[in-house]
């Protein structure tokens, strides 16, 4: 073997590991948005890079789609065993992804078709070593344009799918898959009669349109997917936002009810003092004392245990202070309502319905609290609420906590939550210190 046939089999060998690993990166690109670290999808891309290469390698070759498939099963494998939430979302991804790579390559592989009738060219093949250069050149060509058309096919996914963080229900992973199922389809009979009948020229431009229109295809399912699941979150959250106005009215009807009982109780304070004077004058001070406790228990009945400063407050406080009792929570507030500022108590109400909602779900340990602060600085108020909580809290790159709720109304009331903080021109914050899960709310009301 001359040197410069070494050269081309070395080159032709180096470079299809090259390219298997760019695809490894791509695929690290691809699903690092959706996992909990960028460790964990840089493991995933490495894998699958790894593996590719051994079967590449390995004596006894396999059919190509075979071994990418292989590939990507083991780096679904991968992102399962790193991450083990949302597994319909972690199939959504290797199939897209196991189609991106093909549809790209393949389109990537027609414009090198066009390089290498270049080199086929008697005259070129017989200059050697330039002949050599012209390859070298080709197959760096051929790699860039591969890894540019998969890189700008899954950013472009990436971009146009925006519910990360959202669990994937299986009517949408069928919705999301079928175009990338039906892309792959094509290549393969498109691949198959190439073959098959050796067709070039107008038949390679065929097959590149194809290709590029299956990409287009998936970006659009999605782009419709997610305007279609946006509406739906937009409208649950109005329904969410409805029930919690229904709920505020109801404490409103309690809150009338309560201060009508008080001012009877006032209107009667009169003839309870009369009684009392009467009983204490005639020495029954054994009734006069069962007097005094029954008086005592009617008005500790009417006087809320919590004390904002507001009645709607009081009353939302109260019954989360009660769930948290029958629950064996301990629920601990020092919550001032701000006076004097133009804070709204119904924004209020929606703010801390949600957070103590959230943080009913998400409260655990052996001795599970769930706490509230607040304090005013000037014309900052601040709203703290934690809770206790083992484990680690994932947060997603927009600094809120993933899900494992699988029902269409998860990251509602965080966002009704939000659209308040942003209202006063504030802004929330999640974070973990060991066993404690924080929430702060930061709203400007002067």
């Amino acid at each position: 073997m001359s040197p410069v046939e070494l050269c081309w089999n070395i080159t032709s060998y180096v470079s299809i590991i090259a390219q298997l690993g760019v695809v490894g990166i791509c695929l690290g690109i691809f699903v690092s948005p959706y996992m909990l670290g960028r460790s964990k999808a840089i493991k995933a891309g490495t894998v699958y890079g790894v593996v590719m290469t051994v079967l590449y390698i390995m004596p006894p070759q396999i059919d190509n789609i075979l071994a990418y498939f292989i590939g990507t099963l083991a780096a679904f494998a991968v992102m399962c065993a790193e991450d083990r939430r949302n597994i319909n979302q972690k199939i959504f991804l290797s199939v897209n992804f196991f189609s991106l790579r093909w549809l790209s390559a393949s389109m990537a592989g027609i414009i090198d078709h066009f390089f290498d009738i270049v080199l086929l060219n008697p005259q070129i093949a017989a200059l050697g070593w330039l002949h050599y250069g012209l390859y070298v050149a080709v197959r760096i060509l051929g790699i860039l344009f591969s890894f540019l058309f998969l890189l700008l096919s899954v950013r472009a996914v990436n971009r146009a799918y925006e519910s990360k963080d959202r669990y994937m229900e299986r009517r949408e992973l069928v919705m999301l898959t079928v175009p990338s199922l039906s892309g792959i389809a094509g290549y393969a009979i498109f691949h198959f009669y190439q073959i098959k009948s050796e067709m070039t020229g107008f038949f390679d431009i065929l097959c590149f349109l194809y290709y590029l229109i299956s990409v287009m295809a998936i970006l659009v399912t999605i782009i419709i997917f997610q305007h279609w699941k946006t509406s739906q979150e937009e409208q649950s959250g109005h329904e969410l936002l409805e029930s919690q106005i229904d709920n505020i009215k109801t404490h409103i009807k309690g809150i009338e009810k309560l201060y009508g009982d008080i001012r009877s109780l006032r209107h009667d304070m009169g003839n309870h003092i009369q009684m009392i004077e009467r009983l204490t004058g005639t020495e029954n001070t054994a009734e006069a004392s069962a007097y005094l406790k029954r008086l005592k228990i009617e008005w500790q009945e009417l006087t809320p245990e919590i004390r904002t400063g507001n009645p709607v407050t009081d009353m939302i406080l109260l019954e989360k202070k009660k769930e948290a009792q029958m629950r064996g929570i301990r629920f601990e507030s020092d919550f001032r309502y701000p006076e004097n500022t133009k804070l709204d108590a119904f924004d209020v109400s929606v703010i801390l319905y949600n957070a103590l909602n959230n943080c009913m779900e998400s409260v655990n340990g052996e001795n599970p609290y769930i706490r509230i602060q607040a304090f005013r600085k000037n014309s900052i108020f601040m709203l703290i609420i934690s809770n206790s909580f083992e484990g680690k809290l994932p947060i997603n790159p927009d600094g809120f906590p993933y899900t494992t709720k699988k029902s269409g109304g998860h990251g509602i009331g965080l966002k009704n939550m939000l659209r308040v903080a942003k209202k006063y021109m504030g802004d929330l914050s999640f974070e973990q210190n060991k066993n404690e899960v924080t929430v702060g709310i930061m709203l400007q009301i002067a």
